[in-house]
């Protein structure tokens, strides 16, 4: 249901930089497009489906290159014409449209989080991902804002590398939104449920016939859907791009990020039931005010053609965030009352990253020799006080009570971590005929870690240099028809201490893949085999879930099937499945069963355009997604979050190429579903029906 139906608030009161840019955004009344662009000719060899239209031509520098987009025939690449379609705020909506892809714990609203193949990231720190083809949240980093993101690629599998970086299960790479050299500018501006404020501009200026600018700016508030849990959100991102020639680029990228929401751990079961309390409960203390979560990013990248089908593809990133705030988290329910221990968080990170990469041609060998490293400094500060039976801090779960008197704070976590890493790798993709094709991989990595307890004084170190290696093949049996098989190793440092104090070991897998592909006009089928093994993931501590905990192994292995079809004129179609079966076999936990992973998983989403040659018309779009029963806890409980299927709908009208407005409704059918849970005491719900109406203007 559509809330709060605009309360006479202005919106650009809530959003100075909106009226600051509203002069520029009234001279012309936009469409349905983001500013347009040029349209490049195809990228010779491209194979790596495509998901959308791309209007852009993928930046070398940003994104993955033609080894992986030949050979890894299970990655997807999303357009950002389709993640505005099938409206994506979210980094799981958008990828909720490829296969093998779950919810993970959310960390309090802090964070985007998933697993892929069955695979998650830390509890604490989230499933890796990548922007602009370097690590994003190393030690941590925000939920993401869609309006700075071209596309989103989902490399699967031994063969999805991203300079050199490789994952069984898969990485995901974000690709920002960078200039190009026609003029144009854009807004969105959209009012929704729980009066939801949104605004988006976009401006892109050549300022040369070699450099030009673009700059993206969003701003969001929300009173949210849950009691007392608001949303404030603000991303600045500008952009710079030189090209002198065709044979030098260089592209600078930068993001300023600030999050604010109370720190919000969802909803406990009751009686095994994940879904018997109302969902907008909020469990925490108003008092304990927002967390406020920053982050900035600056990247510059450069790709240089040395002729002779040779080039040099280089890159240095920095990073730095904090996030800070107290909370009150849900931690034992005796009877109805839910006792809450109090915590504060306290966390810095500085993360410099750089990359150099030399590719080219050698006969029938496309040879890459690479080298990358980073630097990371990670403090987390953590305060806390369990409740007891003589100061509970207590709220009843049927009517909670605020206001309560917090309790005094003592010393929990004080961890000062620092990396040094470099790594070497290789790689040769053989033609050895027309049709078969295969692949080979090496890398080494050299690191140390040290993390001091300031509280104990006590410091760990860890020294070594793993090599890693994968190799992949790929046959055209037609000119429909491909197989592929794809192995490979992987190598992942793990942050934090345990219960004792005691940092981790690093996560290591292997894996392989097998598959076949189909391609048809205007149709694109997949269909992948995977079985992976991994040991040292982190999860929560079965005896202690307020640690972590490495699982001894962790076996994945599943079908996932991708389809495309794009039914001219008007048409286009998404549709995916995973059957995905993860166990660990570690005796220290109760179950063998993986956290929020389901067994069965599916997506459809269609969309359908109707524009005359004048650019004017609807567009309408419709998709379900279901997502099987998943175990919602790992401690003995046996708590279950039940399958859910969840449905949305939109349509759009063009007046003109300048001009178009949006209507679209999330959780359809009002479904209650839990999202994900890091155990029965931290459940996050699915968010109800969300109605969202847009108006869209450009230059």
């Amino acid at each position: 249901m559509l809330h709060h139906i605009v309360k006479g608030k202005p919106l650009f009161r809530h959003f100075p930089a909106a009226a600051l840019l509203s002069p520029l955004l009234f001279c012309a009344f936009p469409a349905l497009a983001e500013p347009e662009k040029e349209e490049p000719a195809a990228e010779e060899g491209q194979e790596i489906v495509v998901l959308g239209t791309r209007r852009t031509g993928a930046d070398p520098t940003l994104s993955s290159g033609p080894v992986t987009e030949r050979m890894s025939q299970s990655s997807r690449a999303l357009e950002r014409d389709l993640l505005v379609a099938a409206g994506t705020y979210r980094l799981s909506d958008a990828l909720e449209l490829v296969s093998g892809v779950s919810n993970q714990n959310n960390r309090g609203g802090m964070l985007d989080n998933f697993a892929i193949r069955g695979f998650l990231g830390t509890p604490d720190g989230g499933a890796e991902y990548y922007v602009d083809g370097f690590l994003a949240n190393r030690g941590m980093g925000p939920p993401r804002d869609p309006s700075t993101v071209e596309r989103i690629e989902l490399l699967k599998g031994p063969a999805g590398a991203l300079f050199g970086d490789v994952d069984p299960g898969g990485r995901v790479n974000i690709v920002s939104k960078t200039p190009g050299f026609t003029p144009s500018a854009s807004a969105v501006l959209t009012y929704g449920s729980f009066d939801t404020r949104r605004v988006e501009l976009d401006a892109n200026l050549p300022l040369s016939r070699s450099f030009a600018a673009r700059i993206v700016v969003a701003a969001e508030e929300s009173d949210g859907w849950r009691d007392h849990v608001t949303l404030s959100r603000r991303t600045v991102a500008p952009s710079l791009t030189w090209r002198p020639g065709d044979a030098f680029r260089l592209t600078y990228v930068g993001e300023i990020t600030r999050f604010d929401a109370p720190f919000d751990r969802g909803i406990p079961a009751l009686n095994g039931n994940a879904n018997a309390l109302p969902r907008a409960n909020f469990y925490g203390e108003p008092n304990d005010g927002v967390t406020r979560f920053r982050n900035e990013r600056h990247q510059l990248t450069a790709l240089a053609d040395l002729g002779g089908s040779w080039s040099l593809n280089a890159g240095i990133a920095w990073r730095t965030g904090s996030l800070k705030g107290f909370s009150s988290d849900q931690s034992r329910l005796v009877g109805t009352s839910l006792w809450r221990q109090r915590r504060s968080r306290d966390f810095l990170v500085d993360d410099l990253s750089a990359r150099i990469e030399l590719s080219g041609q050698l006969g029938a060998h496309r040879l890459s020799f690479g080298a990358k490293g980073y630097l990371l400094d990670y403090a987390e500060h953590w305060m806390r006080r369990n409740p007891s039976a003589t100061a509970p801090y207590a709220v009843d779960v049927h009517n909670p009570v605020y206001g309560g008197t917090p309790p005094v704070l003592l010393p929990f976590t004080n961890n000062h971590e620092k990396r040094w890493s470099g790594t070497l790798y290789a790689q040769d993709m053989w033609e050895v005929t027309d049709r078969f094709t295969v692949t080979g991989g090496v890398r080494i990595d050299a690191y140390r870690q040290r993390i001091h307890n300031n509280n104990t004084g006590a410091t760990g170190r860890a020294v070594d240099q793993p090599v890693n290696f994968r190799l992949g093949a790929r046959y055209k049996l037609d000119e429909t028809f491909a197989l592929h098989a794809n192995w490979g190793e992987s190598f992942l440092l793990n942050s934090g201490t345990d219960r004792f104090g005691q940092g981790f070991a690093p996560e290591r897998g292997k894996g392989y893949e097998l598959g076949v592909t189909g391609t048809w006009a205007g149709v694109d089928v997949a269909l992948t085999w995977f079985d992976i093994r991994k040991q040292g993931i982190l999860t929560n501590d079965p005896t202690d879930p307020n640690f972590l905990a490495p699982v001894g192994n962790l076996r994945s292995r599943g079908i996932e099937a991708d389809a495309s079809l794009k039914l001219a004129p008007h048409w286009q179609v998404v549709a995916n499945y995973a059957w995905t079966h993860a166990r660990t076999d570690d005796a220290a936990f109760a179950t063998d069963r993986v956290l929020d992973v389901p067994e069965h998983a599916g997506t459809l989403f269609v969309l359908g355009r109707f524009q005359d040659a004048g650019g004017r018309g609807p567009s309408v779009s419709a998709g379900a997604s279901y997502m099987g029963d998943r175990a919602g806890a790992i401690d003995g409980s046996g708590l279950v979050l039940p399958a859910y299927l969840k449905a949305k709908a939109a349509v759009e009208y063009a007046f003109s190429p300048r001009l178009g407005v949006r209507l679209e409704a999330d959780n359809l059918f009002d479904a209650r579903y839990a999202q994900s849970s890091y155990s029965p005491l931290w459940i996050f719900p699915g968010a109800p029906r969300t109605v969202r109406a847009s108006l869209r203007l450009s230059l």
